[in-house]
């Protein structure tokens, strides 16, 4: 793992100093990844079997048990509706053109890749609680500057791709926009060999396998069949 980074406040020099315990940043994500359940601004009620509690869609502020509690909030609310930007909404943009809809997540879980087990941030297992220290001391929990340094340790949830891979949202027909992945331009579904790999990006992502209809070129679909067999990218 490339250590040799500068946070501006302190320099590391490898993770092994930092396979020590982590409770403080584990049970911090712990409490993110499981918030209290939403309750209505308004009225209080929380979400059950009847109620799902939504959120205002343009700001994200203020939730609502159902239209008459939101409607009678409005003129109150108003004022301070606005939309919100995200820090990582200028990374939604892609090299072809296309828009990753969905969130940026710090990967938190395990997965595999190529054989090898991974752990926190997609790093291998040894590599984990020292990443964690990282973020934790090193950028003071900055999830901004730490994806600065580390994308891979981030996915889309959009379309299950680690925020390194910038050169396309690979949705595969859920997006706004049409996939542009070679197999959604062959007309073809996602083969079970990607499709079920357990890379970390991917973990607890209902994905479509497309073929998206709105992608298919026929151009495309030998250009892209040709050099996908001449670089032995399919196994």
């Amino acid at each position: 793992m490339n250590t040799n980074f500068d946070t501006s406040c302190t320099a590391w020099q490898s993770p092994s100093q930092f396979r020590i315990s982590f409770l403080s940043l584990s049970d911090a994500i712990k409490s993110l990844d499981q918030p209290p359940p939403p309750a209505c601004d308004v009225c209080h009620k929380t979400e059950d079997t009847d109620t799902k509690i939504k959120r205002c869609s343009r700001c994200h502020d203020r939730f609502y048990c159902g239209k008459t509690c939101q409607q009678s909030d409005w003129k109150a609310h108003k004022p301070n509706c606005v939309t919100r930007e995200i820090w990582y909404d200028k990374y939604r943009k892609c090299k072809d053109g296309t828009v990753h809809y969905g969130k940026l997540q710090l990967i938190t879980w395990g997965g595999e890749r190529d054989g090898h087990t991974l752990g926190w941030g997609a790093s291998f297992e040894n590599d984990s609680e020292a990443l964690q220290k990282i973020l934790e001391e090193g950028f003071k929990g900055d999830l901004q500057r730490f994806h600065a340094w580390r994308p891979q340790a981030f996915r889309w949830t959009c379309c299950g791709t680690s925020a390194s891979m910038d050169y396309g949202c690979d949705h595969h027909g859920a997006g706004p926009m049409p996939c542009t992945c070679d197999f959604c331009r062959m007309g073809k579904s996602i083969p079970d060999k990607f499709y079920y790999e357990r890379l970390p990006s991917k973990v607890g992502l209902h994905l479509p396998r497309g073929p998206d209809p709105r992608s298919y070129s026929a151009a495309f679909a030998a250009q892209a069949a040709a050099g996908r067999k001449k670089w032995n990218m399919d196994g």
